[in-house]
């Protein structure tokens, strides 16, 4: 039996694990049923599909991976591979009430998202969605983060569709992985001067900098503090046109672009909560320290913060702060030697963490208030038996002292955001998604 030993980070993902905090990320696929369906069709094709697929007994990595021990508790993680899945545990099939529209659909992928994921069994689920309007249909997939970061959980999830409309799709799980896509990344232990570096780029985010954005930097605000087990989910999408005019005529990133969408946002959000605070939020930016052209399977990714512009009113003003903020979080980082990023990443958010895995996270001040995070995507169509992929939505996780959090991911000509929060810290959400749309509006209004 062949051993595959988790990474430091991959472990880490598991060890985080806990009742009111499951570490798994998930995506939200949104498809049109094929073209010429007849309505009684469209209503046996999400059918047909899952019990087609139920009987694909073939299975590849990372998909027959199971634990050898599930638990949290433990020194040195590792999985093994298994060839007997029980696919009707792994497939599920739902169908929404009407309307069917994007609340009921944020209503039931929020309430799945919230179910802990069975460690005695290969971490990965599918969820078929029938019911929804304008013909279309979701499939949410389910993935522990101990396994996939969410760059390789979005190249698993499209690149498992058909790029021709007239293709039969095979089930992910069947689909040949790679050796590439397979390896795991065996990482060397980083010299003494790596450690130093590591160490006082670590400590330099826990003083005020004039110059960077740090955990001194971050604001006690009303949507941070302790979570539950419920969630609440919310989507949105935008043409990445229209973001990409606005961040060439300023200047700035598309990066920057979707900060100060959710700076905008959340200004508005608290505005009416009569809860803004003075200074500005933050927001972490997990960033990938993959290689043009890796896709391994696997957590490799690394941090950087910076403020959102929520004390500004001006949304152009926003925007070129936010700007300056990610230009200095990002020389920070790239002026760390190279041995010394993922030592870096554990000792900046090591005390977070601990203080998650000991049950006292969300009670003090926040180190951050939010997350952010942009996963690329491709341009090209896909398919499912036929039926075209229209969106797919990133949906995250959350941890305690910091219960929101935005992931977008581009797909064609759009960018779509998943914002996820806790449903007891962030009432609402749905208003947050609305205010992305508004602070667009604003940026693109403003002279």
């Amino acid at each position: 039996m062949s051993l595959r030993k988790l990474s430091l980070i991959d472990a880490a993902s598991l060890r985080l694990e806990g009742r009111d905090m499951p570490m798994h990320v998930a995506g939200l696929m949104v498809f049109s049923y094929p073209e010429g369906l007849e309505p009684d069709q469209q209503k046996a094709f999400v059918t047909q599909l899952v019990e087609r697929w139920r009987r694909e007994i073939r299975v590849s990595y990372p998909w027959n991976q199971v634990l050898t021990r599930p638990s949290r508790w433990q020194l040195s993680p590792a999985t093994r591979s298994v060839h007997d899945l029980d696919l009707e545990y792994h497939l599920r099939q739902w169908a929404l009430p009407e309307p069917g529209g994007e609340v009921e659909l944020g209503q039931m992928v929020a309430w799945i998202h919230g179910l802990r994921m069975d460690l005695r069994k290969p971490l990965w689920e599918f969820h078929f969605i029938e019911g929804l309007s304008d013909q279309r249909f979701a499939i949410y997939v389910k993935l522990h983060h101990a396994l996939v970061d969410g760059i390789s959980a979005g190249h698993l999830l499209v690149e498992g569709l058909s790029a021709g409309a007239d293709e039969q799709t095979q089930p992910h799980w069947a689909r040949h992985c790679s050796e590439n896509d397979a390896e795991t990344d065996s990482l060397s232990l980083p010299g003494f001067s790596d450690l130093k570096a590591a160490m006082g780029a670590a400590l330099r985010l826990r003083r005020k900098d004039p110059e960077l954005t740090t955990f001194a930097s971050t604001p006690p605000s009303a949507i941070n503090g302790p979570i539950g087990a419920q969630r609440r989910v919310a989507t949105q999408h935008f043409e990445l046109a229209r973001l990409k005019k606005v961040a060439k005529e300023a200047g700035a990133t598309l990066n920057d672009v979707v900060m100060t969408l959710a700076g905008g946002a959340l200004r508005d959000y608290l505005i009416n909560m009569n809860a803004l605070p003075k200074e500005s939020l933050t927001a972490a930016l997990p960033v990938s320290t993959r290689k043009p052209g890796d896709h391994s399977v696997g957590n490799q990714v690394s941090m950087i913060f910076g403020a959102l512009g929520t004390n500004v009113a001006d949304p152009r003003e926003r925007l070129a702060q936010i700007t300056a903020s990610t230009r200095a979080a990002k020389s920070f980082l790239q002026n760390l030697p190279e041995g010394a990023t993922v030592p870096y990443s554990l000792m900046a958010t090591g005390p977070f963490m601990s203080s998650v895995i000991l049950g006292r996270a969300g009670h003090g001040r926040p180190i951050f208030n939010t997350v952010i995070s942009n996963v690329p995507g491709q341009r090209e169509e896909r398919y499912l038996d036929g039926a075209r992929l229209l969106h797919i939505y990133p949906v995250s996780l959350i941890m305690p002292g910091v219960p929101l959090n935005f992931t977008c991911c581009s797909h064609g000509k759009f960018l779509n955001f998943g914002i996820i929060a806790c449903r007891d810290r962030v009432p609402k959400v749905q208003r947050i998604a609305v205010g992305l749309r508004r602070a667009l509006e604003a940026l693109e209004n403003r002279p």
